[in-house]
């Protein structure tokens, strides 16, 4: 990552006092992101890539165990996908890459290295929009997942399920600036992850972890310009998470230079932990360079070639994605709300457009929008419907959309959740549960003759103020039992009360 560009436009300066120095800072935020790709198998060997809630030690072989006169075979599947994703992100892809060996000691890692990429990632180059700033993406490499060290009674143990699985990490320049942005950042590389269906990218899961490096730029009004020591925070499980390590380091880095001056040079960065429960950052080791890690080229895997038309290829599987989706939305004069909340999910996008079956129709992408937002989304967050948004009828939505002016808003909710529910026509249903309003005038007369005869301290308060209306035509529809139509119920009362 290359920490010597940054970017400071767009940030309220936060102006502190360091011997009797005015100053103001410029938070420095890169992400490195590591992504579980949802192969079957594993990167280098034929084991289930399986780790969730699987006993321990089960999916195991010599290759991810890292027994001697092992060897490695590259999935191709994986492969494939990290250059899918490297597409998603905008990236340019090397025509030939390599792995490499990065060598350290942890228990987790049994061969006492890591195969993984350096010099020659699968992609480079990318960038992602947030909100109109440009955050640029270094890379995109493929590499293999550890073990995973178990804590009990004082006792490490390990549990290699997870050794060799495929995980593609992602590399961002410095350019971000805030907690909330970093957020909105891993936020939108999470949709277009699960948009290209490579991961579930899963955060709570760990299919999608996240290491900020966080430093500050200071400037003194004498035109001092320092850096405080770079930190990158491990352990960090949340999005919430994430927000609150950036925040705690961002303080943490500009009180300490407050106190003691230190700025940033080649060899004080630090690699820190995140404690959730004490909600602080806390120092772990030194942060080693590249040279520590002693890379060079994985003798037992050959250079990977990707042709143009390979390329090209992969790029003509890739769906469309959130920003392109967006746009459309916005093009049927959605808001940018509707538009949005549509977009974050591939599979609500789905059903969107397949209600809405190529009509250009703004008025009805809008009654679609309505209700997959609205009445669906609830019914869904709140376990009250088995909907399976994937087994839309768009036959109904536009049955639904014809009937509207007879239909209240509460009947197009419940003839919604119903036709998802059991697949019932939802006009039949109407008719037979006597959903459809009244429209009918010597009906609705008859209905507004009893109001008024009931209710005639309501005609008094209405005769001094006409917005008194509200009342009475609230007590139509319950003489009516809900089945007036409450638009021309108001119009008739108004016209027997002149």
């Amino acid at each position: 990552m290359n920490q010597n560009i940054f970017l400071v436009h767009h940030v309220k300066p936060v102006k502190i006092v360091r011997h009797d120095k005015t100053m103001k800072t410029t938070p420095i935020i890169g992400l490195e992101v590591h992504v579980e790709l949802k192969t079957k198998s594993k990167m280098f060997c034929g084991c289930s890539a399986d780790h969730f809630h699987v006993e321990a030690n089960t999916h195991t072989c010599p290759v991810c165990l890292g027994l001697p006169g092992a060897l490695p075979v590259p999935n191709k599947t994986a492969c494939e996908w990290c250059v899918k994703l490297g597409l998603a992100l905008g990236c340019s892809i090397n025509e030939e890459s390599f792995f490499e060996r990065k060598n350290y000691f942890y228990p987790d890692l049994a061969k006492g290295y890591q195969i993984t990429q350096l010099q020659k990632p699968f992609a480079v180059n990318g960038k992602l929009d947030i909100d109109g700033h440009e955050i640029r993406i270094n890379r995109a490499h493929m590499e293999e997942d550890t073990g995973k060290s178990v804590h009990v009674d004082g006792s490490t143990l390990l549990d290699f399920n997870r050794s060799g699985v495929p995980l593609v990490e992602i590399v961002s320049e410095p350019d971000l600036i805030s907690a909330l942005e970093a957020k909105k950042y891993l936020n939108k590389l999470q949709q277009i992850i699960r948009y290209i269906e490579v991961s579930d990218a899963d955060i709570e899961k760990g299919s999608m972890r996240c290491e900020p490096t966080v430093n500050v730029k200071i400037e003194t009004d004498s035109g001092e310009v320092v850096y405080t020591p770079l930190a990158e925070i491990k352990n960090v499980a949340s999005l919430t998470g994430v927000m609150n390590a950036i925040d705690f380091e961002i303080k943490r880095q500009i009180d300490q230079y407050q106190s003691d001056g230190v700025a940033k040079n080649s060899t004080n960065k630090t690699t820190r932990g995140w404690d959730a429960d004490k909600n602080q950052t806390f120092l772990q080791r030194e942060k080693e360079g590249s040279a520590d890690y002693r890379y060079f080229p994985e003798p037992d895997i050959p250079p990977i070639t990707f042709t143009k038309v390979q390329v090209e290829e992969i790029r003509k599987t890739l769906p469309e994605l959130p920003d392109q989706k967006i746009t459309k939305y916005k093009s049927l004069s959605l808001s940018d709300y509707d538009a949005n909340l549509l977009a974050q999910d591939s599979v609500f996008s789905s059903a969107f457009e397949k209600a809405l079956n190529n009509s250009a129709d703004p008025e009805y992408a809008k009654f679609i929008a309505n209700l997959l937002n609205g009445a669906i989304r609830t019914a869904l967050n709140e376990n009250q419907s088995e909907i399976d948004l994937n087994k839309i009828n768009a036959t109904h939505f536009q049955d639904i959309f014809s009937k509207k002016s007879e239909l209240s808003s509460t009947a197009i909710k419940q003839l919604t959740l119903e036709s998802y529910n059991s697949g019932t026509n939802p006009l039949t249903f109407a008719k037979d549960n006597n959903l459809f309003q009244v429209s009918d005038t010597g009906a609705l007369e008859q209905f507004a003759k009893e109001v008024i005869e009931a209710n005639p301290k309501a005609i008094e308060d209405y005769r001094k103020n006409p917005l008194a209306i509200g009342f009475l035509v609230g007590q139509l529809m319950k003489v009516s039992k809900g089945s007036a139509n409450p638009q021309t119920g108001k119009e008739i009362l108004e016209k027997l009360l002149k």
